[in-house]
């Protein structure tokens, strides 16, 4: 069984124009950007920060929010985040 974590990234419906945008998943310090929806990263046991957020107009990580996964050898853990209506506020995090 791989370690590692699963997140899904998700929006409020009328905020459409985030189609357009690009997330970016940020595990310890590594940028990596994804389309919106689901991504898998394999990651070594121990404990992880995990940061998301995305670029929109003028602010470099709008939405931006973070959480700690502490990872079991074998462990698969699932993280969630979703950006609610309001573009500047802080995107929802959820780790189970």
């Amino acid at each position: 069984m791989k370690t590692g974590i699963n997140v899904h990234t998700s929006f409020f419906p009328l905020a459409w124009i985030l189609f357009f945008c690009t997330t970016v998943i940020e595990i310890d310090g590594v940028k990596n950007k994804r389309s919106w929806g689901h991504s898998s990263f394999d990651l070594e046991p121990g404990e992880h920060t995990v940061k998301i957020y995305f670029p929109y107009i003028m602010k470099p990580e709008c939405g931006a929010n973070q959480v700690t996964v502490n990872l079991a050898e074998g462990e698969s853990k699932n993280v969630s985040f979703r950006m609610p209506g309001w573009m500047f506020a802080k995107g929802k995090m959820k780790v189970s």
